[in-house]
């Protein structure tokens, strides 16, 4: 049963490639044209299509939110079809996005827009990011037609805008589309290919403290000579970021997550991203207040909404150990946060997903504990759908700052040939 669906995926082989190629050269025609072109691909198929429009505002999320600096107020498209079976079996969910994210290719030495192919390895922007998981679902279903097999239990096929926060994968659960479970067909970042896949991540939370310092009263120009009279925000900062590694060190201690744990040693960490206060081009004057950044990322067991409360209850603690920040508290800007999750090992369709994984590679993988705020989540959060997520052999991926993003062919032909043992495997 299997040799056959690869031999007809080898055969296709070519065309395959060549589908993901013009998916690469279409991409800058915009989000909008992208979306409606794998609508029409997936009519194709035979699946009853549906397009969504909204702004993201209008998703009403679980566990997660985002203010509005953090959200691309604008108009976003997602579409599912659905391939209906022919009853009695499991339904199965393949999730993937188109990118999303402005092109910026200005640090590229290969070409962005054309499918360039150098050493078994296809370029371009959104090519891993997730052009290969939407080729991985559509050639899939295309190969398993070509074999004459319907499934029994129904499958969908999502591209769901997810760049910017536009939750499209929410958006389209929330209008009630379930499955028994879900594939996540994305490309990871680690470049480890399908030697790995994702089963958990972690939850993240974005913040700011912002510092109020005092000038000194003084009106001299050159204000380093008096500033004692005044109270200097930044010096107060220092000492926010001191407690703050104190508290951070305190949850690394009590925080325990054996999957992290045995990987790098901790299961929760807390990061200053930046610090911003006064002006580079005046370094006499007293800065009036200062702001730091802060990333913190949580296991799957705790919960959002216990460890906001908790850092809002530590920034209150610094505040009242300190005179001046007694007086004049510190303010908590609260700019992302998103839940972890975790689904066992041993739940059926992570069982399956790695069986078919190993049947086409060769080697089993194992589940990659480093993700924080993966989409991977979001089935489970919002409709407690299981996901799994896997894909291609790929690097270079141009949102986590990399250029000339590429995807390994020959993997993601057998990225192609594992979907369609799970979608069989899975729905009978």
């Amino acid at each position: 049963m299997f040799e056959n669906i690869d031999r007809i995926i080898d055969e296709n082989r070519e065309k395959s490639i060549e589908r993901l190629g013009d998916l690469v050269r279409f991409y800058p025609e915009g989000e909008e044209a992208f979306q409606q072109r794998i609508a029409d691909r997936l009519e194709e198929l035979g699946c009853e299509v549906h397009i969504k429009k909204l702004l993201p505002v209008n998703v009403q999320l679980r566990k997660e939110f985002a203010v509005e600096e953090a959200i691309d107020m604008t108009e976003r498209t997602h579409v599912i079809g659905v391939y209906k079976g022919s009853g009695g079996s499991r339904s199965l969910m393949l999730i993937t996005h188109p990118d999303g994210d402005p092109i910026k290719t200005d640090t590229w030495e290969k070409e962005p827009h054309t499918g360039q192919i150098i050493d078994n390895k296809m370029y371009g922007w959104a090519v891993a990011d997730d052009s290969a998981g939407i080729c991985m679902m559509t050639e899939a279903v295309d190969a398993l037609m070509k074999a004459g097999y319907q499934p029994k239990g129904d499958v969908y096929l999502m591209s769901a805008t997810a760049k910017r926060n536009a939750w499209g994968i929410a958006a389209l659960l929330m209008d009630g589309y379930r499955a028994d479970a879900a594939l996540y067909l994305h490309p990871g970042e680690s470049e480890l290919g399908m030697k790995e896949v994702k089963s958990l991540t972690s939850g993240l939370l974005k913040f700011r403290i912002k510092v109020k310092g005092m000038r000194p009263p003084k009106t001299e120009f050159v204000q380093v000579t008096f500033h004692h009279l005044g109270v200097s925000p930044i010096d107060k900062a220092m000492y926010v970021i001191n407690e703050m590694k104190k508290y951070d060190e305190a949850r690394r201690e009590r925080v325990i997550y054996p999957p992290l744990n045995d990987y790098i040693g901790r299961g929760t960490q807390m990061l200053v991203t930046y610090i911003e206060s006064g002006r580079k081009d005046n370094l006499t004057d007293m800065p009036s207040d200062c702001t730091i950044g802060f990333g913190l990322t949580f296991p799957p067991p705790e919960d959002i909404d216990d460890i906001v409360k908790e850092v809002e209850a530590e920034v209150k603690r610094i505040s009242d150990s300190d005179p001046w920040l007694k007086e004049n508290p510190l303010v908590i800007e609260w700019i992302q946060g998103t839940q972890g999750v975790e689904i066992p090992l041993d739940h059926p369709v992570v069982v399956t997903a790695m069986d078919a994984i190993e049947d086409v590679t060769g080697e089993r993988p194992f589940s990659n504990p480093l993700y924080s705020k993966s989409d991977v989540r979001t089935p489970m959060l919002i409709a407690g759908i299981p996901n799994v997520g896997y894909g291609p052999l790929a690097g270079d991926l141009a949102t986590t700052g990399g250029k000339d993003e590429w995807v390994d062919l020959d993997d993601y032909i057998k990225a192609v040939k594992v979907t369609a043992r799970i979608i069989m495997e899975w729905c009978g």
